[in-house]
């Protein structure tokens, strides 16, 4: 599966030597214009420093004004005046001419003086779709599927119906989907649960996989 950047959030992390701690989510509404920066709950509990003084500890979420970021991010990016700009962007692989602050964060502005790094989320494919296709590729029941993979049939009956979004359940899927190794792993554990020559099917499906990868 193709891992696709999310141009509307990254999450900010504080890294030392031996440590590195989640601080929070910055996100870019485009409908209103408007930056969100919230700290996550767990790096305020400790000996906490504010990523800058316009985005104080005081306060666990701040919004921006209309379509004009936080200055205490923005300062992370290099100006467009600078001769190198278009060489700091074809180095990671972005457009010189990108516009999303967001993405000019997680490339160009990704690392700094501080000990603040900015990393880039990716978009997800819906569980819901992302499950039933999978399931419909190996050619299961709901039953089957929840069986074979030991995963609780009414979730993910209610993820098919999009009446849940449980995310243990969609990172399970994503890992059987993406590492054959894993999902023939599952499938040899829990073949008894099944008909043998589902069992066999399936086995000899995810072998052929791995000969692929």
């Amino acid at each position: 599966m193709t891992r696709v950047k999310d141009p509307n959030r990254l999450e900010v992390y504080s890294e030392t030597r031996r440590s590195r701690i989640f601080v929070g989510l910055l996100s870019f509404d485009s409908n209103t214009e408007i930056y969100t920066f919230e700290y996550d709950r767990s790096y305020l509990k400790h000996k906490a420093v504010p990523i800058g003084p316009d985005v104080p500890l005081r306060k666990r979420t701040h919004q921006s004004k209309k379509n004009k970021i936080f200055a205490s991010f923005d300062d992370r990016i290099p100006s467009r005046e600078n001769p190198a700009f278009g060489e700091y962007c074809e180095s990671v692989g972005i457009d010189p001419n990108e516009q999303s602050k967001v993405v000019l964060l997680g490339t160009i502005g990704k690392r700094g003086p501080s000990t603040f790094i900015f990393e880039p989320l990716y978009l997800e494919e819906p569980i819901d779709v992302m499950l039933v296709n999978f399931r419909k590729q190996l050619d299961l029941t709901l039953r089957e599927f929840s069986l074979i993979f030991d995963l609780n049939y009414p979730t993910v009956s209610k993820i098919e119906t999009r009446k849940s979004h449980d995310r243990n359940t969609a990172n399970l899927v994503r890992i059987y989907m993406t590492i054959p190794q894993a999902a023939l792993w599952r499938v040899e554990l829990n073949s008894r649960k099944v008909h043998s020559q589902l069992a066999q099917r399936l086995i000899e499906f995810f072998r052929a996989r791995m000969k692929r990868h």
